[in-house]
């Protein structure tokens, strides 16, 4: 910290002064001696990226300026997910995770920087990230109602009725081939794009994924179950 002192004082004779009275124009006339002053330091920049994945890690910075180059201290804190290492201007930070890789709708984490230079008061920044599930999105688009219009095993058809509900979470069928007839729910976990890519679903009770690969034209969904070599074509 400096010492900041600027005090100008005139003083015209007409009489007779005393010490008394010369001290009290010091100290009254001046308003202040030897004030001590700290200027608050100044946050400049305040990086944090608006949208990450789930179990995504990214780093947060904050660029701070000090009028007297102090030493600062930096305190950082998130309403979700976990801070890693030291804190200083730069920390990591790794989004919350799903369990699997499952998904599941878009949350909002708070974060906040207070930095203090020795002074009185702290100076702080806030920012939200938008925690996003890339699979339930993809979910939400293809939600809907199907029915089944072709099956096929190693390329040959099989005479096959069935439909299908999709959530932005989870996967509901009922499908009758030949004298066979199943049905079950399956939960969605991450696929990887929007058109076409891989989706693993889980079934009730049982936590080994199936994995299913698909194309979406907005219109139809094609799915493709390699262990059987199979492929369903579903229309919405």
């Amino acid at each position: 910290m400096k010492n900041r002192f600027n005090c100008n004082l005139y003083i015209k004779y007409t009489g007779t002064i005393t010490i008394t009275t010369l001290l009290f124009v010091l100290i009254n006339g001046c308003g202040t001696i030897k004030k001590w002053s700290n200027d608050p330091p100044e946050i400049r920049s305040f990086t944090v990226p608006k949208q990450v994945e789930y179990g995504e890690t990214v780093v947060f910075k904050v660029r701070v300026f000090d009028p007297e180059d102090d030493a600062l201290s930096y305190t950082w804190d998130v309403s979700d997910g976990t801070l890693l290492g030291e804190a200083g201007d730069e920390v990591q930070w790794t989004a919350p995770e799903l369990p699997l890789g499952e998904v599941a709708p878009s949350i909002s984490v708070k974060v906040d920087v207070y930095i203090r230079d020795g002074g009185e008061e702290d100076v702080s920044k806030s920012a939200s990230i938008i925690v996003v599930s890339k699979g339930y999105r993809i979910g939400q688009s293809l939600s809907g109602t199907y029915e089944l219009v072709r099956t096929q095993v190693n390329g040959d058809s099989v005479a096959a009725v069935g439909k299908m509900t999709l959530t932005a979470t989870t996967y509901t069928r009922e499908l009758e081939e030949e004298d066979h007839f199943s049905s079950g729910s399956y939960s969605l976990i991450e696929p990887f794009d929007e058109r076409k890519g891989n989706i693993y679903w889980l079934a009730d009770g049982s936590n080994q994924p199936i994995k299913s690969t698909y194309t979406w034209d907005g219109k139809l969904l094609v799915i493709y179950y390699p262990s059987t070599s199979t492929t369903y074509v579903y229309q919405k």
